[in-house]
């Protein structure tokens, strides 16, 4: 009888453990359907049109408006409440106003380029050195100049913002800060003895750091492939291909096939300073992806082969060793040498995982390999998952490989803005509607005439103007090829672009 009751309570036991295999199979499953579910609404480029407008550009109009003293707060905590200090970075404020140009850019909303336009006549008088030129590095709550030295990454970071804006409105004001800008760093910055460019001045434009890394040559990607786009100007295509050649002569590793150029740099000499973590020789992702991207945007642009090919074996390189190809979370560092681990504490920031989805997109675009879409949904799936903050909106800036967001979740604070946020949204809705899906993109600008006007944000010359319509009526003076719009006269008329390839 003790054997026969053993028996049946081994049975129990065995079903019992065949429904546990069940049920954490079916959840297992059902898991899988989402995830699966989730990455299909990821290849849909309306998607990220409308995080951009309903999930994003909403909280930071409502609380990082700074009414009292103008622009923006730079210190946001996690349920958007602005913190000290209270001073301002005017390459924040430029980022910001990227946000708010490019949220009109997809709406035609008026307050968002009310707001653009408010914050770039704060930056023009605030930000900008009335005596030297160039941008400073910090302000004052109350606009006075507290950093003065012109480092190459603020003076970049500014022109973006006002580049965007500038391409919404026609703003020659803007434009002009901004070419005056790229002129100091062509000018002032650069080693007539050695060759490259400095990576910071002082503020009466003598040299201050004669170093020379990313930001003083291909880090300017982040720049000038859109002042291209905006301006067509030929001493903005000349000086970008010139600093591609530059950064691929001078900072590509000929043996490991790495790009050298954060935290690893050169001095004056282009003597190399290697960037160590943990006493191990190391290459830090995020640079190496802004260089992928800066010349494989660049071969769209002038149809130079080189960049593809560098743009291309960077870009696989990253895609083999800089994300964990399971969970999809994009690393800091990799070792330089084989067999080119992680290496360090991991954390994943939001702006590099960004730029892995992009990158993913454009090696698509370039290849037609459909195993970059698989990456793609992947690495939009991580930060679907682990970056968006659910409890107060808006996105962390960094979390660690299991999820878990960093610090206090601030949402905004020295470097850490909307304009990544924004900017993911934005280019995802491009190049998904564009080069995966075959749809058109429509934009939306307030313009002046008489003039003509470049309207494409999208590198690739095949994309072309199919429609455009002005106050509401269609309008047939553009260049479908050239991009181009040659506008009546009139004051801030309406202009809605439709693009397609």
């Amino acid at each position: 009888m003790i054997k026969k009751s053993k028996n049946r309570f081994s049975s129990k036991k065995v079903l019992f453990v065949m429904l546990v295999f069940f049920v954490v199979g079916q959840a297992v499953a059902a898991v899988n359907v989402a995830d699966t579910t989730r990455e299909q609404k990821f290849m849909d480029g309306e998607f990220w049109r409308d995080q951009v407008l309903t999930e994003l550009i909403p909280y930071w109009y409502k609380h990082v408006r700074d009414e009292e003293h103008g622009a923006f707060y730079l210190n946001l905590s996690r349920d958007w409440q602005p913190m000290p200090p209270w001073n301002k970075m005017p390459a924040m404020i430029s980022r910001q106003i990227f946000s708010f140009s490019t949220a009109y850019l997809l709406s035609g909303e008026e307050m968002y380029l009310n707001v653009a336009s408010k914050a770039t006549d704060y930056l023009l008088k605030y930000g900008w050195d009335q005596e030297y030129g160039g941008w400073f590095g910090s302000i004052s709550q109350t606009g006075e100049p507290k950093e003065t030295g012109k480092g190459a990454s603020t003076q970049i970071y500014n022109n973006v913002g006002l580049t965007q804006y500038y391409f919404v409105t026609g703003d020659e004001r803007a434009l002009s800060h901004v070419l005056q800008s790229v002129e100091i760093h062509k000018t002032y910055a650069h080693d007539k003895e050695f060759g490259g460019y400095y990576m910071k001045l002082n503020r009466d434009l003598s040299v201050s750091d004669s170093s020379k890394a990313k930001h003083s040559h291909y880090g300017q990607g982040s720049l000038m492939p859109n002042l291209i786009l905006a301006t067509r100007d030929l001493a903005v295509i000349n000086f970008s291909k010139h600093l591609a050649d530059l950064s691929i002569e001078r900072m590509i590793d000929t043996v490991s096939g790495w790009i050298l150029g954060y935290p690893n740099g050169f001095d004056r000499e282009w003597n190399y300073v290697p960037y160590l973590v943990d006493g191990i020789e190391s290459i830090y992702s995020g640079a190496s992806s802004t260089a992928a991207l800066f010349f494989l945007r660049l071969y769209h642009l002038t149809g130079k082969e080189s960049y593809l090919k560098h743009g291309k074996a960077l870009g696989d390189k990253l895609c083999r060793y800089g994300w964990n190809t399971e969970r999809g979370g994009w690393f800091i560092s990799m070792e330089k040498a084989p067999p080119y681990h992680a290496v360090g504490s991991q954390k994943i920031y939001w702006w590099i995982q960004i730029y892995g989805a992009f990158l993913q997109l454009q090696l698509y675009h370039v290849t037609q390999d459909e195993q970059y879409l698989e990456n793609f949904k992947k690495t939009e799936l991580f930060y679907d998952r682990y970056f968006r903050d659910r409890e107060y909106g808006g996105v962390f800036l960094g979390v660690t490989p299991d999820g878990s967001f960093l610090g206090k979740g601030e949402k905004a604070g020295s470097w850490h803005t909307s304009y990544h946020d924004i900017e993911h949204g934005f280019l995802n809705y491009l190049y998904l509607n564009l080069f995966v899906n075959k749809k058109p993109v429509v934009l939306y600008f307030e313009l002046d005439g008489p003039k003509k006007h470049f309207v494409s944000p999208v590198d690739d010359p095949k994309v072309l103007i199919t429609g455009v319509r002005i106050n509401g009526k269609p309008w047939t003076d553009f260049d479908a090829r050239e991009r181009s719009i040659t506008l009546p006269a009139g004051k801030k008329l309406k202009v809605e672009v439709t693009l397609s390839k």
